[in-house]
């Protein structure tokens, strides 16, 4: 049998010297709704088909934790107990800061084949937080990401497409290269026109246009007179309201944007304003101008039957 384990660890999302750069975020770029369903989400489903147990764990956002812990560590080291005491022959590991696209068939067959005890992916760039491991061969207790970290492991050559998602400008170019199938990260919903992916319960307003690349998520509100264009996304739950011109920008799950703005090479997350032409973050404070919406779910929605485990131990959906 052969069981996986998802790390999404979200302490490294955050750099609060300084505060007002882009690239900063206070959660990991990987746990963020992108063309309808965060890319966690969308590593764990494409390892449902090849893993007999697929298992994510998530710890909680960083200004929440106790950072002399390690909670994350400990519950995937329980985790992968778990699999060893259940039989499991091989574990599939990816700790998720990048968004790594691999054939984890082929690494697991590479594995097996060449008899290792513990092999790590790379790409011509270096290693990638990617191991298969036979459970059998580590240590009992022994810390699962300080014995991955020791070194010693074969060598898997991956030439799939990575994103490493360390700032905002790496997510705005995931959500580009997905609109032009440069990865296999594919927008959510139905393509109602080429280029062009509505999800369900979305709506656009008559007199609104939405240009091709465009991706309108679920239950969307595009009002009257709006543009969206040039490889935007409006994800879950988000409003762009009257007027309004959004170009290659990003308004991510559960946002407001107000009347009769110009939105341009930006993210915008509830009342927090990234624009990456300037690389500056910007609070705004007004909320007829930008707003988090009441949440919906948001993107564990999207991890559908596979076991999430949160840092209490708690086992959801």
């Amino acid at each position: 049998m052969v069981g996986a384990i998802i790390i999404g660890d979200q302490t490294a999302a955050v750099e609060p010297q300084s505060p007002s750069r882009a690239g900063l975020y206070p959660r990991a770029w990987v746990t963020v709704e992108v063309l309808g369903k965060s890319p966690i989400a969308r590593i764990a489903e494409s390892l449902k088909d090849i893993c007999d147990a697929v298992s994510v764990i998530m710890n909680d956002p960083p200004n929440t934790q106790d950072v002399t812990t390690d909670p994350v560590g400990d519950l995937a080291t329980e985790r992968f107990a778990n699999y060893k005491a259940e039989g499991f022959e091989t574990v599939l590991i990816v700790r998720c800061g990048a968004y790594v696209e691999l054939d984890a068939a082929e690494m697991l067959s590479f594995h097996q084949e060449n008899g290792s005890t513990v092999t790590r992916a790379f790409n011509d760039n270096g290693p990638l937080d990617v191991w298969t491991v036979a459970p059998s061969v580590l240590p009992e207790h022994t810390p699962l990401l300080s014995a991955l970290a020791g070194g010693g492991a074969a060598v898997y050559c991956s030439k799939g497409y990575v994103n490493q998602l360390q700032n905002a400008p790496d997510f705005r170019r995931l959500v580009l290269d997905g609109f032009s199938s440069r990865c296999r990260l594919r927008p959510c919903g139905s393509e109602v026109k080429r280029g062009i992916w509505i999800c369900e319960g979305a709506q656009i307003e008559r007199s609104a246009r939405v240009v091709a690349p465009a991706f309108i998520g679920r239950d969307g509100h595009i009002s009257a007179e709006c543009l969206v264009t040039r490889g935007s996304n409006v994800e879950s739950n988000s409003r762009v309201d009257f007027g309004t011109a959004v170009e290659d920008s990003s308004i991510l799950s559960n946002s407001y944007v107000g009347i009769g703005l110009d939105l341009s090479h930006s993210i915008v997350d509830g009342h927090n304003l990234f624009n990456l032409r300037h690389n500056v973050n910007l609070e705004i404070t007004d909320p007829v101008v930008m707003r988090q919406n009441a949440v919906r779910g948001g993107d564990r929605r999207s991890l559908g039957s596979i076991e999430t485990r949160q840092m209490a131990l708690s086992s959801v959906e």
